[in-house]
């Protein structure tokens, strides 16, 4: 059995980027070990006939914290191009600007009205005291927006997104998430003057060449000495003699920290030796699916970067022109499109054959205007994922706080999106893991 420092769980961006920062530190002995055929995570990029697709979601790069994006720019070593967002909402036909507060000039002159009207009201009964603090998502909307806008846009597109009860999602979920505006910026955009929400993510960044993989690529080699093994899963972590065991698909491995990335909803055979039965509260923890259909076809996309679909029954809640990150992305004459379409299980994720949701998804671009004919369609892919968004529900800080207690006694850290099971940007990803990093490498120099 070989004997290892450190063993990262998981080699998506929270696993590369730690062992990133531990190597810069001077820290050696870390396996990486990835169940997958390919490192990544939710950051992969498919390349079909000339066409890309990045197939985990739309990603892009961008951070309010300066040395962060700095450091992720750095790693791409110029392989990138910076963007202004235009990203807009479909709302009755209409593109409305992004975030849906700052786009209210894009509104008939009725609903302009009525939406800051409700605002304002919604301002003056905080003032008064006339409404009760929010407890649940469903309630801060309503709390902090009024009537018009939470029931035009923002209760109608969660919902779609989440597919679920908004009041069982708690207000962890919109610290730093949701776009909160001062009221002045709403006034403005209701009488045509422009503002801008949501600004650290107005300027963005995106790989030239290789889509969001690049990012993962340029990771992987800037990482000297670099042990990965891909298609290789962990079973079970076990502790011994001031040890960890790690029982692989392949190998036994021993080490003396684990971090694991691993999606925790999915971990609990894993941990069992080390939680016992707390190991089966991890399975209460929810996350929504994800299928992205990709299509290549020809033709000319409008200005947009990504657009928001609130309407219940276009299938898709998102879709991102990825042509216009990267005119790298699409052949010339061509457009690369993802959409995203989540699922309320697993189970309905799957199920759906690849004809039925190709065949819908191509029916309502054409509905909406973005495809002028199937015809055109020259390439397409279906990606499936488990565990997209993560679900901010009751459950959820229960469960994290006794289970991290307890792996942290055994020298078990989670880490990243599904292994913290929180819904982390790449830039506090590369955040976190410079912190860990830091923090690892006091113990294991």
């Amino acid at each position: 059995m070989k004997f290892y420092k450190l063993c990262i769980i998981g080699g998506g961006l929270a696993g590369l980027s730690l062992a990133y920062y531990l190597v810069s530190l001077g820290v050696k002995d870390v396996v990486i070990i990835e169940k997958s055929e390919v490192p990544g995570g939710l950051l992969t990029t498919k390349h079909i006939r000339g066409y890309t697709f990045d197939v985990g979601g739309s990603h892009i790069i961008f951070s309010k914290d300066k040395e962060i994006l700095n450091e992720m720019l750095y790693i791409l070593n110029g392989n990138y191009v910076k963007h202004r967002r235009n990203s807009k909402i479909l709302l009755d036909g209409l593109f409305i600007k992004y975030p849906f507060e700052n786009g209210l000039k894009d509104l008939p002159p009725q609903k302009r009205f009525e939406c800051l009207r409700d605002v304002i009201q919604a301002y003056i009964n905080r003032l008064l005291g006339k409404v009760k603090e929010p407890h649940n998502f469903l309630e801060w909307m309503y709390y902090v927006f009024g009537k018009c806008i939470t029931d035009t846009y923002l209760r109608p597109y969660n919902e779609k997104l989440w597919k679920t009860d908004l009041r069982t999602i708690s207000l962890e979920w919109v610290g730093g998430r949701v776009p909160n505006p001062p009221l002045e910026d709403i006034m403005k955009s209701a009488v045509g003057l422009e503002t801008e929400g949501y600004k650290h993510q107005l300027i963005f960044y995106y790989p030239l060449r290789g889509g969001i993989y690049a990012l993962i690529n340029s990771l992987i080699s800037s990482i000297k000495g670099l042990n990965l093994r891909c298609s290789e899963e962990a079973i079970r972590v076990l502790h011994d003699n001031n040890y960890n065991i790690i029982e692989t698909s392949k190998d036994v491995i021993g080490c003396m920290y684990v971090v694991s990335t691993s999606p925790l909803n999915e971990s609990a055979e894993m941990f069992r030796p080390i939680l016992g039965k707390m190991s089966s509260n991890l399975r209460l923890l929810r996350a929504v699916p994800l299928v992205v259909v990709s299509l290549g076809f020809k033709g000319d996309a409008p200005p947009y970067h990504w657009v928001y679909v609130p309407k219940e029954d276009i299938i898709f809640h998102r879709f991102a022109f990825l042509s216009n990150y990267s005119p790298y992305n699409a052949p010339k004459g061509a457009v690369s499109l993802i959409t995203e379409i989540t699922f309320r299980d697993p189970d309905e994720a799957t199920n759906v054959s690849n004809y039925s949701i190709v065949n819908k998804v191509i029916e309502d671009l054409e509905y909406i205007g973005i495809l002028k004919n199937s015809r055109y369609v020259e390439v397409y892919d279906v990606t499936r994922w488990r565990n997209a968004y993560v679900i901010y529900d009751e459950l959820r800080s229960k469960v994290l706080s006794e289970v991290r207690d307890t792996l942290n006694k055994y020298n078990i850290i989670v880490h990243g999106r599904f292994g913290l099971w929180e819904y982390l940007n790449m830039d506090v990803v590369f955040r976190k893991s410079k912190e860990l990093a830091s923090y690892l490498a006091l113990k294991l120099k």
